[in-house]
């Protein structure tokens, strides 16, 4: 999920071949250029947003997902929207850190619009499952119903409990613990690290580990968007006004790029980074990922940021 940095080409279609130093702007411009679409929406959203909440802090906090007035005023967008509300800047750097390298390669992999759906849709069910925790833990304390959800980081977290659940018996390391972890247990040493870092439980990355279990024993057969509903959708009026947009991927492109069914991360044909395949058990029934899951390289901070660095330790 966390890709190794220090091989990624960020110079892109712009990058020199003659060996001459390459500006940090063509850089930049070089790699945006090769950002698709809804993860170029995402980032642009996100970051307006951050921006606005100097501001209009009224604006932002009406689109937080308080199980309160989720729940008993029916403000049922706050589902929807929580997602691109970031309210620290050390928050989004580290979560686009993180999420963007895959992002970038599941929708090329998927289409934009299958994408689209899919993302919206994990999120949509992990803030469900965070105000159904809400609601029983109020049982007890009448604050968690106003303790807002917000941000990439419950999907991030999703996504690594489904590749160590994939993966089970690999072994990760995590930066400052002298120990090799078992990937199933992977998850739940990130949130007990993150509970004793910001002082307090963040019941929103618990409903994304959550989430993770359900997707990989039960969900994944489950939540399926069809080649015909895809293509549907992009018929659609408006939507079929992306397709002339140089970043917007088609499903008919990303069919011929990568099969079209790289659905979620541990689903389909992963398309991150490939593992070594020294790594194979010898167990030749056993199908191993060619992907590896990572520690990731931050934490997701209320307040003050920090990094968290890790590797995988092969066997």
């Amino acid at each position: 999920m966390f890709p190794n940095y220090q091989n990624r080409n960020m110079g892109g279609p712009n990058s020199n071949s003659s060996g001459n130093e390459v500006s940090f702007q063509d850089r930049i411009k070089g790699w945006w250029s090769e950002v698709p679409l809804f993860v170029r929406f995402i980032i642009i959203t996100t970051t307006i947003f951050y921006i606005l909440s100097w501001f209009l802090s009224s604006v932002t906090k009406a689109l937080l997902n308080l199980p309160l007035l989720t729940v008993y005023y029916f403000q049922i967008w706050r589902l929807l929207t929580t997602v691109f509300i970031t309210l620290s800047i050390f928050n989004i750097l580290f979560a686009f850190l993180a999420w963007i390298p895959d992002a970038i390669k599941l929708e090329n992999s998927t289409g934009t619009v299958k994408y689209m759906c899919t993302f919206f849709t994990n999120s949509i069910i992990i803030q469900l499952i965070y105000i159904i925790i809400s609601l029983v833990l109020s049982v007890f304390s009448q604050e968690v119903m106003i303790r807002p959800s917000s941000g990439l980081w419950p999907l991030i977290l999703a996504e690594i409990t489904i590749l160590c659940l994939t993966n089970p018996q690999n072994q990760l390391m995590m930066m400052f613990l002298p120990c090799l972890i078992p990937a199933k247990y992977y998850p739940w040493t990130l949130f007990a690290f993150f509970t004793v870092l910001n002082m307090n439980l963040q019941f929103d990355i618990l409903a994304g580990i959550l989430y993770g279990y359900l997707f990989h024993h039960y969900l994944k057969s489950k939540i399926q968007f069809s080649d015909e509903f895809i293509n549907r959708v992009e018929n659609y009026p408006l939507i079929n006004k992306l397709v002339s947009i140089n970043s917007f991927v088609p499903l008919s492109k990303a069919i011929s790029n990568a099969g079209g069914n790289a659905f979620f991360i541990g689903q389909g044909n992963r398309v991150g980074n490939n593992a070594s395949t020294g790594n194979n058990n010898n167990n030749g029934n056993n199908v191993q990922m060619n992907t590896r899951p990572q520690a990731p390289v931050s934490t997701p901070f209320q307040g003050v940021g920090s990094v968290l660095g890790g590797k995988k330790i092969r066997n």
